[in-house]
């Protein structure tokens, strides 16, 4: 055996310990379930308590253990340690643990998975508390589930590793309803020796798989999983990923707004894209996008559509819900249109493109190849989408014609709407699907994300000089480095920030002394800064609309506030308030598990909306990220100068990849000019004593 693992998908001896005759058992259902799967190997009793007269027996691990590929373990947890450890003397090659009762039983359990871990050394285990496995190709179903002993497709080009046993399961189910079964499933469970990504790894360099599936309830290593991303790109294979239990920030103390937004949703998605990892949102979207990526399959990144349908209703929709994707249902070009409605196709309702085919055309189905014919043929064309509905009296008729569909030089793909029970069987995988939507879902796993854009190494290598020069002149020592300071070290560093004063004495207050420009007839905003007030606007110490008469008497309200409350080192920060179209928030954030992070989202009170949009840079930024984000918020937010906002993102992600003390960071606002162009008004730096340990 070439690689360690293949002692668990292609075991050539099985041995199961804990083997009952009771029926129903765990022991016993992997035997029976292993028989009826087809397993052509040897199955062994493993120091049975009484003779199994169906299998041969290997009454002692330790000496004959080397007659095993594969150790089945359904013993309690509190014997399964002892039995590892002998196993591994032995010489056994691999082992699947079912029992629970370990890491996810509290400190004890976690104690005996430490125990077992070591009792494991190098053999590959799997588990524990897991399903096991199933490997089509070698017929070797190692599980007690009665699912795998279901009727299924054909091995295909998938596999699917789950850290949970039964979600695992209903997602391979699904799959097999659409025809696109898996060749490989692997529960991996507590994950005490084998890491779901190591077990992807394995599956990921396999040439019958094309195309993985990961569910995942806790991401244990992020660089692991990334790296599985990227190896997929290599390869030109995919990787896709359904995640839930995902937890809120953190739940360790912030300082920061977007520390306090920052959680695991946000750190996942971001590394997904940056990886190449595809993202579902839920069983039904994985399955059809993992059902779509094993079709070798590429559109553009706005590709364009030909759209045929039985009802003109349904050709609408479609074409609305591929414009949603950023599709296009363009007009058939000249010599396309004439040639369709040379056909004189009999009943077709709209020769324009949604070709409405009317309600009979399936009575014609030589012509309606002829008409599939002209439409592959147009270069203007990236896919063809057909639709029909029911199809009760012509079952076969419609069965053909998915898979003329399917054989089509440019790709296509048939909704058969209210099909016949049981009619999609053994229709083309990947080609057909069941209702509109499953084939939306679908569609994006085969559309290709736009070029991200030219990086302009002139003003990145600008953004590095600035950011080495201000991350070396970083004050000593951790602390919150408040507004009357950070606002100096984000100007210096080219961020363009709001005229500032702070002032001690509300007497030193006056209009010469607050605004170096004039500000005639406009409000200011007066705040207090003080390290122990980060969120001061809550504390009532934030003042907006303040006539230039009154910044004397505000200034000193609030410093007598801020006396009140004790606050060290209180001063009043006098700005102009600036007309604006918007606000946004950048800040930063170091996550001892994901890495730093740059996140941009809504500003304002709106900054820790858990409902708001945000975007994440992790670092260091990949090629065109910057860019990219700065597009989608120009386009949400209308008004907002792209290449501007992308120089202060750049700014401020170069800073935080070179000065590894700032913990967080907060410009909050950061306001939309009337000119589009942005500005900082607000802004707080956190700072660690050391430069911390990176993720990797």
């Amino acid at each position: 055996m070439s690689h360690p693992l293949d002692a668990l998908f292609f075991p050539r001896t099985i041995g199961v310990i804990g083997l009952s005759r009771r029926p129903g058992t765990w022991g016993r259902r992997v035997v029976d379930v292993l028989k009826s799967g087809g397993y052509e190997g040897e199955i062994h009793a493993v120091e049975p308590r009484e003779p199994d007269e169906d299998l041969p027996t290997i009454d002692d691990l330790v000496s004959e253990g080397h007659l095993l590929d594969l150790l089945v373990v359904a013993v309690p947890a509190d014997s399964a340690v002892d039995v590892v450890e002998r196993a591994r003397r032995g010489g056994v090659r691999g082992v699947v643990l079912f029992t629970a009762g370990f890491a996810e039983n509290g400190d004890r359990g976690r104690e005996l998975q430490e125990r077992l871990r070591a009792a494991a050394g190098d053999m590959p285990l799997l588990g524990p508390n897991c399903l096991g496995l199933a490997s089509r190709p070698a017929a070797a179903h190692v599980t007690p589930s009665a699912y795998v002993e279901r009727p299924a497709p054909p091995p295909g080009p998938l596999a699917v590793v789950t850290q949970s046993g039964a979600m695992g399961f209903v997602l391979a189910a699904l799959l097999n309803q659409r025809g696109a079964a898996y060749s490989y499933y692997a529960s991996v469970g507590n994950e005490a020796c084998l890491s779901l990504t190591d077990v992807g790894s394995y599956l990921l360099e396999r040439p019958d798989v094309r195309v993985l599936g990961l569910y995942v309830e806790q991401v244990r290593d992020p660089a692991a999983l990334a790296g599985l991303g990227r190896r997929a790109a290599e390869l030109g294979k995919r990787v896709i990923v359904l995640k839930s239990g995902v937890s809120e920030a953190g739940g360790r103390a912030t300082l920061s707004h977007t520390a306090a937004v920052a959680g695991d949703p946000l750190h996942f998605r971001a590394l997904c894209r940056d990886s190449g990892i595809d993202m579902a949102e839920d069983d039904e979207t994985f399955a059809d996008l993992m059902t779509a990526m094993q079709r070798p399959v590429a559109l553009p990144s706005r590709p364009r559509f030909a759209v045929l349908s039985m009802s003109g209703g349904a050709g609408a929709v479609i074409a609305d819900r591929l414009a949603a994707l950023g599709a296009e249902v363009p007009e058939l070009g000249p010599s396309t249109r004439a040639a369709v409605e040379a056909l004189e196709l009999s009943g077709i309702a709209a020769s324009d493109n949604p070709i409405d085919l009317g309600g009979q055309f399936y009575r014609n189905t030589e012509s309606f190849g002829e008409l599939l014919k002209i439409l592959d043929q147009d270069p203007a064309l990236d896919g063809i989408i057909c639709y029909f509905t029911f199809g009760d009296q012509y079952p076969e008729i419609f069965r053909q014609l998915a898979v003329t569909v399917a054989d089509l030089e440019t790709p296509g793909w048939l909704v058969w709407a209210c099909p016949p029970d049981g009619a999609l069987a053994g229709t083309p995988s990947g080609v057909v699907h069941a209702s509109i939507a499953s084939l939306m879902r679908a569609l994006p796993a085969v559309i290709h994300a736009p070029e991200p854009e030219p990086v302009d190494e002139g003003a990145a290598a600008v953004a590095r000089a600035a950011a080495a020069r201000v991350a070396s002149r970083l004050p000593l020592g951790p602390g919150v480095v408040t507004e009357v300071l950070a606002s100096g070290i984000l100007g210096e560093l080219g961020v363009p920030y709001v005229e500032s004063v702070g002032v001690d004495d509300a007497a030193t207050v006056a209009p010469a002394a607050v605004s170096p420009r004039p500000h005639v007839g406009r409000p200011y905003v007066v705040k207090i800064d003080s390290p122990d007030a980060p969120h001061r606007a809550r504390l009532g110490l934030v003042r907006l609309g303040v006539p230039v008469e009154d910044l004397a008497d505000v200034a000193a309200t609030l410093l007598k506030r801020a006396a009140e409350l004790g606050l060290r080192d209180a001063q009043a920060v006098v700005q102009p308030q600036l007309v604006h179209r918007g606000e946004l928030a950048v800040g930063a954030v170091r996550d001892p598990h994901y890495g730093p992070a740059v996140i941009v989202g809504p500003g304002g009170d709106r900054a820790e909306d858990a409902s708001a949009t945000r975007h994440v840079i992790r670092l260091p930024a990949r090629p065109g990220a910057v860019h990219q984000v700065a597009a989608m918020l120009a386009t949400a937010h209308p008004g907002l100068e792209p290449t501007s906002f992308a120089q202060v993102l750049s700014l401020v992600c170069e800073f935080v990849a070179q000065a590894p003390r700032v913990a967080e960071l907060d410009i909050n606002p950061l306001l939309v000019s009337l000119d589009g162009t942005p500005v900082a008004v607000d802004s707080l730096i956190v700072l660690t004593a050391d430069s911390a340990q990176e993720p990797a």
